[in-house]
């Protein structure tokens, strides 16, 4: 609701009864003229009822009273042959009250209702224009009807007004519920990213801790010695480039992560080559792996990209390989590092460059990315003697790194 009509709300009541007064005195002043001020009295009464109907409904259940039993006891005198629907004012001051009025209230005009009924019925007999001149019925069943016609209305608008209120506080809790479901779903969301926030400390805290430590206790060691042991702040050196070199990878590796929805499944390593290999040739493929040197220790993450790269290359070889797709797959431990190559027939350049995925990291750029972040290089490319397509990974284990594009 705009503020405007907040603002306006509370003057709907008074509005409408300062309309029903003026309707009965101006557009309908011919009615009242026979009856002088005395009658005016009533309709001043009725109105102020609707107008005080929301914020003093029990001074307006009094005032419909009061002149009910002021025209009984003929004080004021009673609605005449065309003017009695005045009293259908009463029907907007009981709607009224069975939407805005307390328990209380509300059980004060049920209460009302069979009294007040009895006083309308009463007052309609009076009104020989209710019934017409030439019909009135007997005096007994005349009240009667009325009674039971003034009743029904009663507690119609009673339930008019009650059942309105009803719907209004179930909209009400509806939108309450909405709210409540919409806050607490953004609650929900800056808890999660509040969880995801604790757990990249974590992480980061996991992989810089060890690897900040071990530089600091080097170079405070290569420090002290260094002029007395030149020979053995070498060592230190390289102890300080292999732990930065390593937590470097790591962090690189953390931030790759945070951009790839990963969650908290086990991620595959060297271990998973095989059954991959397997996988492929089940669907057609033949694969020669083979395996030089003695295997060295290589983290989680670069295990991880080893896999990742040999899965995408194996897989455009596959796709773009024709019938009788063929790669031959080499793991050479003998250098500072682990060197993969990876030739595949029936593949050209142009086909895997056109790999859907290489702007978004699943063609060559992304085996370079994931090459580079694993502290390594990656070159791809046909080869200029055989036309086989040869992948070409490095990933250092060791304190040195050769140059991209050094043979593996």
């Amino acid at each position: 609701m705009s503020p405007v009509l907040v603002k306006l709300r509370p003057w709907l009541e008074p509005a409408v009864g300062a309309v029903f007064f003026v309707l009965w005195t101006v557009a309908e002043v011919g009615r009242y003229q026979q009856f002088g001020f005395a009658g005016a009295i009533a309709l001043i009464g009725l109105s102020a009822a609707i107008a005080l109907s929301r914020v003093l409904p029990i001074v307006a259940l009094a005032l419909i009273s009061a002149v009910v039993v002021l025209q009984i006891l003929r004080i004021l005198p009673p609605a005449g042959p065309t003017s009695w629907p005045i009293y259908l004012g009463a029907l907007v001051v009981v709607f009224e009250i069975g939407f805005y009025a307390s328990r209380r209230v509300n059980q004060a005009a049920l209460v009302l209702s069979v009294p007040l009924a009895v006083a309308f019925g009463y007052l309609m007999r009076l009104t020989a224009g209710w019934w017409g001149a030439d019909r009135l019925p007997d005096y007994t069943d005349a009240v009667l009807s009325s009674t039971i016609i003034a009743l029904g209305l009663y507690l119609g608008a009673w339930g008019l007004g009650y059942a309105a209120r009803m719907s209004v506080s179930e909209l009400r809790a509806q939108l309450l519920l909405r709210t409540t479901a919409a806050q607490l779903e953004d609650t929900e969301v800056e808890l999660r990213i509040t969880r995801e926030r604790d757990h990249i400390a974590r992480e980061v805290h996991d992989v810089l801790a060890h690897s900040l430590a071990v530089v600091i206790a080097q170079a405070d060691g290569a420090r002290f010695i260094g002029t007395t042991k030149p020979e053995r702040s070498d060592d230190a050196f390289h102890a300080i480039a292999d732990a930065a070199r390593s937590a470097l990878i790591d962090v690189r590796t953390l931030v790759e992560g945070l951009r790839e929805d990963q969650g908290d499944q086990p991620q595959p390593g060297l271990a998973d080559l095989p059954p991959l290999f397997d996988q492929l040739r089940g669907a057609g493929m033949t694969i020669d792996a083979q395996h030089f040197g003695e295997a060295k220790t290589m983290t989680p993450a670069q295990q991880l990209a080893v896999f990742r790269i040999a899965q995408e290359s194996l897989t455009n070889a596959l796709r773009h390989g024709g019938r009788t797709p063929t790669a031959r797959v080499s793991f050479d431990w003998r250098g500072p590092g682990l060197a993969v190559g990876i030739a595949s027939t029936g593949i050209t350049n142009a086909g895997v460059e056109a790999t859907p995925g290489a702007v978004d990291g699943h063609g060559i750029r992304g085996m370079k990315d994931r090459a580079r972040l694993a502290g390594g290089w990656l070159t791809a490319g046909a080869s200029d003697t055989d036309g086989d397509f040869v992948v070409t990974l490095f990933v250092p284990t060791g304190d040195e790194r050769p140059a991209e594009g050094e043979a593996a």
